[in-house]
């Protein structure tokens, strides 16, 4: 049976049963049509744009960006190294996006998943890359600095991230980690951002706002430690 079919059939007995009269029925079922439409037209948008991230992958971009991937052999744990081998033409196309189109600057050996530093939980993994901040005014207080760097790149990186959709249906997956390094007063210094899946697909789909999920988001400074910023 076809979609369009299908549609029809669920709405006629839905209309059946709460009594609406003909119009109402009409409307509900141009209603369920339009929105059937649109929730397929949306995954169809999702599948090209990850597509276009493996289109980065090729022989070339894999021996240029290869040293941008967190070391497989430094993975402590498994689900993580076995995420990484499984996805690594993806992990190498969000290297080559970062890279060519966002313009930005891609810690070594930091693409990769990162499990829980948060709470300790080694079950749960996020998604994660660390960027090199060589530009900006970091005589500023350590919260204003992280505040500006995280507002001027998190919308790019999003944008990347989570057009890799496949590797967020994997339950162990549950999120994304991005993280600033800056030097200050001869001292790195690092802000990361812990977001999860859920509301990356809630932003992307226009339910929350940007200031929202950065209010859903946690923070963690230099040193790991959990903490709020002046957003």
């Amino acid at each position: 049976m076809r979609r369009r079919e299908i549609v029809h059939v669920t709405a006629a007995r839905y209309i059946i049963k709460s009594g609406m009269d003909m119009r109402q029925g009409r409307r509900y079922i141009l209603f369920l049509l339009q929105m059937t439409a649109l929730l397929f037209a949306t995954c169809g948008l999702t599948t090209e744009r990850e597509q276009k991230i493996l289109d980065y992958y090729s022989d070339n971009s894999r021996n240029r960006y290869a040293d941008l991937l967190v070391e497989v052999e430094r993975y402590t744990t498994t689900a993580g190294a076995q995420y990484h081998q499984k996805f690594y033409k993806h992990l190498i196309g969000i290297a080559g996006d970062l890279v060519e189109k966002k313009k930005l600057v891609v810690e070594k050996a930091s693409i990769g998943f990162y499990y829980d530093k948060k709470s300790g939980d080694r079950n749960k993994l996020y998604l994660g890359a660390d960027l090199a901040s060589p530009k900006g005014d970091f005589a500023q207080p350590y919260e204003a600095v992280a505040v500006s760097l995280i507002r001027k790149d998190i919308r790019n990186i999003i944008e990347t991230v989570n057009s890799c959709r496949s590797i967020f249906d994997e339950k162990d997956v549950v999120g994304m980690v991005i993280g600033w390094w800056w030097t200050a007063t001869g001292a790195r210094e690092r802000v990361s951002i812990w977001v999860l899946k859920e509301d990356l697909m809630k932003f992307e789909d226009g339910m929350i706002t940007f200031d929202e999920l950065l209010l859903r988001s946690t923070f963690t400074n230099t040193i790991g430690r959990v903490i709020k910023l002046p957003l």
